[in-house]
Formats: structure tokens, C-alpha cells, sequence
């Protein structure tokens, strides 16, 4: 009966042996879920909603700002792939997503970049996009003013990956469909109010490469308001006046041979913009003292720090597959993981013929 048993499991060890070398034939997609079929088109409904109320007759904008590869990997387009843009491969949370939002929107104000397509949201509250490439898209809305109701509705950018992914992971199918509900607010009776713009500098040991003035354009709803130059005579700040309810956006003008990267982010009604240096490898020049402080005596920097006001970093995780998190508009759906890593798959089967092998050996020995 011992003799039975240790047949019975060299048999179930060779099985074992067996299965994983077939496992080595199969050839390793480079993503689990399939590739995607670049011959298709794409289509996009996003639902506007205010609590119960659907929101029709709001005018939407999409910017094709990428394409997709067959495994869902992203490759910026022309003229955004010149922008000061982090690589989207290598995201990895929803404030480095906002980034690439705050980057390329004010951009495409300043150059004037035509939308990829256009609608308006139906009796439905639906903005319905067809006959779409695929990629990821940046998707603009303009503030809805409502005079009879003496109200506004207004609609955070955001980006939408075509195709997308369902609740099972995979690609939407069949032709690609994308569903997502845009996230409005609505302004009641909007005021006169004031907003502030401030000028921040991440740039200990190197201030003697800072401008001495930058010019800001301030855009209201992608439409030019005004035109500012910031420097330290104002404090590196600008203040205004406007109606609430509506969404702002600030494209900063700098030579890019000045070597900083830009960054916005907001607190109520403070806007601040962020120049980063970036910092060569070798030790900064010899005579440009770091001061205590990002912001030198003089600049009178605004208390406190802005949220996500951290210097990005330059070189993010390489990890491509973890993006979980995307824009709260677009619900459920979340923006593709590329990059799965299926090379060490070959090694780790190798390794465990090799051990099931010496085992049966050192078996059949200790029986002899």
C-alpha cells in the first residue's frame, strides 16, 4: 500500500511537471483582459444631473488628447506630447491625473486648439459622442447660466479613456461604449465675489533662474478674461471681482528654456500656480545660496500651504499597474492599468519543473 502512495504521487508530480510546461506554449497576452481592436470607433454618453434635475442644453467639448495602444497603453498626440506633461503610463493617483488636467486645459485656451468633436446635452440631460477614435479624451463643459432660475451649473474637466473599462475589468464592448455621469454643482443666486491668484516658487538654490515677471492669461469658462503679469512689486499676486458659478482656469506664460515645470492647485477662492525647477543632477552653481525659504525675503509669500502644493516628483513610480482611482465624474469607470508585467511568468514555471524534478529524484533514491 506505502509502494501505492508513492506511484500514485509521482504520477500527480509528472502531471503537475506537464501542465507547466504547457503553460510555457501559451503565448502571455501583455494584458489580461484581451486586446483592444484598434479598426473599431468609439462612443461616449455622459448623463448631466443635478441631484434629480437633468441638465439640458449644456454645451460639451472633447479634446483627443491621446491615443491607446492594443494593450491600453497611452501615447500623447500633437501638439499635447510638447506640453509640460508627466508620462500617462505612469500614473499612479488622482492628483497626478488632475495635473495633466490642470496642464493641458489652459493650454488649449492659449493656443486656441480646436475641439475634437462637439454636442449638447439632449432632454435627457445625456451629451451623446459617436464614430469616436479611440483614446483618452479631455472632455470641457461650459457653464449653463439659468436666468429664469436665477442659477448656474457648472462641471469639473475631466478625462474619459475610450474604450473604457466595465465592472468585470474588461474593455467595453461591443463598440466600444463609454457611460459615465458628469459631476455638476449648481450656483443659487450668484453673487459678486472675489478671487485671488498667487504665484509660488519651488526653487531653494537656483532663485537666481527665476523671471523677474511672468505674464498669466485667466480664462472664465475657456472665454480670455484678463491678462496679468505677476512679479515681486505685486507680491506675486493678482485679485478680482466676477459673478460666482463660473469655473477659472490659468495658463502661465514661460520660457520653457527657463527649465520649471508648472503645477496649479486651489483653496476656496484662491488660485495658486507653482513653478518648479528642475534640478540637474550636479550640485547648483557655486554663489546662488539656497535661502531658508522656497519663497526669498521680499516675496511675501501667502500663509500656509495650498493643498497638493508638494513638488511633483520627477520620476514618478514605474509601476503601470495601479491606476485604480480616476475623476469621481466618470462613476464606476475607471481609467485602463497598462503595463502588466508577464515576463517572470516563463522563470517562475522553469523553477518549479526544476524543484518538482529534484523531488521525484531524492524520492526515487531514498527508496533504493
Amino acid at each position: 500500500m506505502k509502494r501505492v502512495k508513492k506511484i500514485f504521487s509521482r504520477i500527480v508530480a509528472l502531471a503537475a511537471a506537464v501542465l507547466l510546461t504547457a503553460a510555457l506554449f501559451v503565448p502571455a497576452r501583455a494584458d489580461a483582459r484581451g486586446l483592444i481592436d484598434l479598426t473599431k470607433k468609439g462612443e461616449m454618453t455622459i448623463l448631466y444631473k443635478y441631484d434629480d434635475e437633468l441638465i439640458t442644453g449644456m454645451s460639451v467639448h472633447a479634446y483627443r488628447i491621446a491615443s491607446i495602444s492594443e494593450i491600453g497603453e497611452f501615447t500623447l498626440l500633437s501638439p499635447y506630447d510638447s506640453f509640460p506633461v508627466t508620462d500617462i503610463n505612469r500614473i499612479t493617483g488622482q492628483d497626478q491625473w488632475n495635473s495633466v488636467i490642470n496642464v493641458v486645459e489652459p493650454y488649449i485656451y492659449l493656443g486656441g486648439i480646436p475641439s475634437t468633436a462637439d454636442t449638447v446635452t439632449d432632454a435627457n440631460g445625456e451629451a451623446v459622442f459617436t464614430g469616436l477614435e479611440l483614446g483618452l479624451y479631455l472632455v470641457v463643459s461650459d457653464t449653463l447660466v439659468d436666468e429664469t432660475r436665477n442659477c448656474t451649473y457648472t462641471v469639473s474637466t475631466y478625462l474619459i479613456s475610450v474604450p473604457g473599462l466595465d465592472e468585470s475589468d474588461n474593455w467595453t464592448n461591443p463598440v466600444y461604449s463609454v457611460i459615465a455621469r458628469a459631476k455638476c454643482e449648481r450656483t443659487e443666486n450668484p453673487k459678486k465675489v472675489d478671487y485671488k491668484l498667487l504665484k509660488r516658487w519651488n526653487d531653494s538654490g537656483y532663485t537666481s533662474r527665476r523671471p523677474s515677471s511672468i505674464t498669466v492669461r485667466i480664462y472664465r469658462d475657456g472665454e480670455l478674461f484678463d491678462t496679468v503679469i505677476l512679479e515681486s512689486g505685486n507680491n506675486w499676486s493678482y485679485s478680482w471681482s466676477s459673478p460666482e458659478g463660473y469655473k477659472w482656469t490659468f495658463a502661465e506664460e514661460i520660457d520653457s528654456s527657463l527649465n520649471y515645470t508648472v503645477s496649479m492647485t486651489s483653496r476656496g477662492r484662491e488660485y495658486y500656480i507653482t513653478n518648479t525647477y528642475r534640478r540637474p543632477p550636479s550640485n547648483p552653481p557655486g554663489g546662488d545660496n539656497p535661502p531658508p525659504r522656497d519663497n526669498p525675503p521680499g516675496d511675501n509669500p501667502p500663509p500656509g500651504n495650498p493643498p497638493g502644493d508638494n513638488p511633483p516628483s520627477e520620476n514618478p513610480p514605474g509601476v503601470l499597474g495601479a491606476i485604480r482611482e480616476l475623476p469621481a465624474v466618470l462613476g464606476a469607470r475607471r481609467l485602463p492599468q497598462t503595463g502588466q508585467l508577464w515576463w517572470p511568468l516563463p522563470i517562475l514555471v522553469i523553477a518549479g519543473i526544476f524543484f518538482i524534478v529534484i523531488g521525484i529524484r531524492k524520492n526515487m533514491k531514498s527508496e533504493e
